[in-house]
């Protein structure tokens, strides 16, 4: 970036002014540190930014895996591994508390907010269960199912047995629309319905089943369905 004046230089604006004031490429373009021939890092960053063909911007980088990174010119391995590392940490720190005092959910927001980032991206539906002692403190979480919904869910025993194995006085189910809209689906009531219902019997009621799309949720328990 030798031929912009100093003043725009993102390291140089960075040091002068703080992170805060970078824009998105600009903060990307430090992170990769160098172009290639005839491309600037800020025309790079600005270049990934845009590559995603439907989601544009940040929420575009969450979407590409490294074999997609791979085929920009200018990226190679180390920087491909860079940006995916980048991602992680942003992933990790939104679920980060500010101390490590153990994690309580009080409300669906609660459980939304700590998983939101982590599951808004994926591009299939994933099934989590989060499972809870008595005060509602996070005992565990774990990736149940992985696919469609309503094919993979035929019964409710994997997410019992852990909730057993892990001494769960309750447990929330989530699960992701791939689509963004968080809108439950007839199928998504009547899984709700079923675990309801068995996890009842078993006496580790089911606490909430909440459906993330891209930075919202609806919860099902909130609707009166659990």
């Amino acid at each position: 970036m030798k031929e912009l004046p100093v003043s725009e230089k993102p390291y140089e604006k960075c040091l002068r002014d703080g992170a805060t004031v970078l824009s998105d490429a600009e903060l990307l373009a430090v992170i990769l540190k160098t172009g290639t021939r005839g491309k600037t890092s800020l025309s790079l960053a600005t270049e990934l930014l845009k590559y995603h063909p439907v989601y544009e911007g940040l929420i575009g980088l969450h979407h590409l895996c490294m074999k997609d990174l791979l085929k920009i010119k200018g990226i190679g391995k180390v920087k491909a591994i860079q940006l995916m590392c980048v991602l992680e940490l942003s992933k990790r720190l939104a679920r980060q508390k500010k101390s490590d005092d153990d994690v309580f959910f009080h409300c669906p927001g609660d459980v939304a907010a700590y998983f939101m980032e982590e599951m808004r991206y994926l591009e299939t539906e994933h099934l989590y269960a989060a499972f809870l002692d008595g005060s509602g403190r996070l005992l565990c979480s774990k990736v149940v199912f992985v696919g469609t919904i309503m094919n993979s869910i035929v019964s409710p025993r994997e997410i019992l047995r852990l909730a057993l194995q892990h001494d769960a006085a309750r447990y929330v189910i989530l699960h992701n629309h791939p689509s963004g809209d968080p809108e439950p689906s007839p199928e998504d009531i009547e899984i709700t319905r079923r675990l309801r219902e068995i996890s009842d019997l078993i006496g580790i009621p089911l606490m909430d089943h909440i459906v993330i799309g891209d930075n919202k949720y609806i919860s099902l328990g909130e609707r009166g369905y659990v």
